[in-house]
């Protein structure tokens, strides 16, 4: 990738001599707009599919990120907080742009005394990130649920290592007999959410 691109993006580019000089025209700068604020800066190669981001913007991500994750510390008191303060941590070691989570972050801390893993602090904030409308620890008859989806009338569990072993025989045939045979229940090992957090939008979206 490299000129044929530029040239096909309209994508300017430039040879400079004070720029790590590769041959007798200098090396090969391409004119880039951060994906952030829109503003050029140099790049010294180029990929259409590439996103860019300027010094400014890094920054200012940083101080983003600093800042939510100070707010949380500041609002640790509890056994639930230091379980949701783990939950943020692990996200953010997983998302490239973990600022974006600040709205989410403070929505899901609201229920963090709901939630009985770290796994399962994860999964709230992500699915709140992802626009779903949820409810933590819903009653449904005689057993609780993780998380409902209503709108989509989505139920998601959080399977730790002996969940299968602990399953009451015919607890999913009542929850499915509660809310309607049109309801799906989703099993999201523990493992798979500590691992990669961003493939819970697809398991939900699986027929």
């Amino acid at each position: 990738m490299g000129i044929r691109e530029a040239d096909h993006d309209g994508i300017e580019y430039y040879y400079d001599e004070t720029v790590g000089a590769r041959g007798h025209k200098g090396a090969l700068v391409y004119l880039v707009k951060c994906s952030q604020c829109g503003v050029k800066m140099k790049s010294l190669s180029y990929g259409p599919n590439k996103k860019y981001v300027c010094p400014d913007c890094k920054y200012n991500r940083k101080v983003k990120q600093r800042e939510v994750e100070a707010d949380l510390l500041d609002s640790i008191t509890t056994k639930s907080d230091r379980r949701f303060a783990k939950a943020v941590e692990e996200l953010r070691k997983q998302t490239k742009h973990f600022e974006q989570y600040a709205k989410a972050i403070r929505l899901a801390q609201t229920a963090a005394e709901r939630y009985g893993s770290v796994p399962e602090a994860m999964v709230a904030i992500e699915l709140l990130q992802l626009g779903y409308r949820v409810i933590p620890q819903q009653k449904i008859g005689k057993y609780r649920v993780d998380f409902y989806l209503p709108d989509e009338k989505i139920v998601v569990e959080v399977d730790g290592s002996l969940y299968h072993q602990k399953q009451k025989d015919g607890r999913e045939a009542t929850i499915q007999l509660s809310l309607g045979i049109d309801t799906r229940i989703v099993h999201l090992p523990a493992e798979l959410i500590a691992k990669d957090i961003h493939k819970l939008d697809k398991c939900l979206k699986q027929p």
